[in-house]
């Protein structure tokens, strides 16, 4: 038995490299009922970005609700223009050899990796921001922004940088808290799907490393305009 198989890893056949991680996608394609149930759970991104956005380090205020909305929505017309654009630029390299393996089939896959990473991530940012939250209101902890942020603040404090230096890299420094929750996300992702042992699919399911990249840029370009509001 495969290494693949006994991981449950919808890994695709090795080209003589190595071949990175997939993101566990296949069920978008194979499973109408999942995939319709995708769609409705789907819209839970807009008030994980709003708590997010309204509740970050120089974020908006509680009363910019369509602002948040609009971003939100926004983020989810780009994610499917980017499916859309990776599916067909991965079928030039590797075209479809499967039944079943579509271009069709492949944007749904890359727009489920890229939501479900983006949700993933953003739950994650926000479940930070809650624990900071309650810590400083039931637990007198003296902590600002979300749990990644703070850490770096309280690390550039104890390495002598200045308040004032340590404000103006408001931006970098929520870039890097962007990059630690997408990871984390996708990391927990995978290996649920490997502790679960999902069987294999046949079609190519989105590179995990790829779609880490996407979401990343999404979510930081997101929040970078909320900040800037």
């Amino acid at each position: 038995m495969s290494v693949e198989m006994q991981t449950g890893l919808a890994t695709p056949e090795n080209s003589g490299g190595c071949s990175l991680p997939r993101f566990p996608a296949g069920w978008a394609v194979q499973n109408p009922d999942a995939e319709r149930l995708f769609a409705r759970w789907l819209w839970l991104l807009v008030p994980l970005q709003y708590y997010v956005l309204i509740n970050m380090r120089g974020g908006l205020s509680i009363d910019d609700v369509m602002p948040s909305v609009a971003l939100s929505l926004i983020s989810v017309v780009v994610i499917f223009v980017v499916s859309f654009i990776a599916a067909n630029v991965v079928a030039f390299w590797e075209p479809p050899r499967v039944e079943g393996d579509t271009i069709n089939s492949r944007v749904r896959m890359w727009v489920v990796s890229l939501m479900i990473g983006t949700a993933a991530a953003y739950f994650l940012f926000a479940l930070s921001l809650a624990i900071t939250h309650y810590a400083v209101a039931y637990r007198g902890a003296d902590l600002y922004g979300d749990l990644i942020t703070d850490s770096i603040i309280r690390l550039l404090g104890g390495l002598g940088v200045s308040a004032d230096k340590i404000d103006s890299l408001g931006l970098i420094l929520q870039s890097i808290s962007n990059v630690t929750y997408v990871f984390l996300a996708l990391l927990l992702i995978f290996f649920a799907h490997r502790l679960l042992r999902r069987k294999i699919v046949d079609v190519r399911e989105p590179n995990i490393l790829t779609v880490g990249i996407i979401v990343t840029i999404v979510m930081t370009v997101t929040n970078w305009i909320a900040m800037m509001d």
